[in-house]
């Protein structure tokens, strides 16, 4: 008889790219990122149906007992390390202050290929909007959620990212690239 030992690992990376109001890359950057405990969970939900029960029909659940698919990308402020247990982000960006206008981006494409999958967002002009006189934020963490509200429920965060500031101005539109390999 033969022993195997499989070890499936996650790993992610991000691509962010910052460009002007002119449409020029301002800025490229690649990170590795974290699958965090709440996405790796939220990953093993998806491999069976409600309530733990394999093999039913989609349209036997109920839209309550689905784990809602990854849909929105959220930035923050925090340079707090990501670590195996984070569920939110650190400082996520929020209306208050100088913080006139800010919404979590929907994820515009969503591709799967051999073990591969790649979430794209875009944080366009004024996501994050500022009222103050430099008009740009500090922003320096990302993270992948199922849910476009951080004030409700926050949703289960999928990965977390960390990274020296990028500094978004009002005008600017900010890329971001995240790839997950389940290998």
């Amino acid at each position: 008889m033969t022993n195997y030992e499989e070890k499936a690992k996650l790993r992610g990376s991000v691509d962010i790219t910052l460009m002007g109001p002119d449409g020029a890359v301002k800025e490229r950057r690649y990170i590795p990122n974290l699958v965090v405990q709440s996405g790796k969970t939220y990953i093993a939900t998806r491999m069976v149906g409600p309530n733990g029960v394999a093999g039913l029909a989609a349209d036997n659940r109920s839209s309550s007992t689905l784990t809602s698919c990854m849909s929105h990308m959220a930035i923050g402020t925090s340079v707090t390390t990501a670590t195996v247990n984070d569920t939110s982000l650190t400082a996520e960006v929020t209306f208050g202050g100088d913080i006139a206008g800010y919404d979590r981006a929907v994820l515009s494409s969503s591709s799967f290929s051999t073990g591969i999958v790649t979430y794209v967002a875009t944080f366009g002009v004024n996501n994050p909007q500022r009222t103050n006189t430099s008009n740009t934020t500090a922003i320096t963490e990302a993270g992948i959620f199922n849910s476009s509200n951080m004030q409700v429920s926050g949703g289960t965060m999928l990965c977390r990212t960390t990274f020296n500031a990028v500094n978004k101005g009002n005008d600017d539109t900010l890329q971001i690239t995240w790839t997950i390999t389940v290998s």
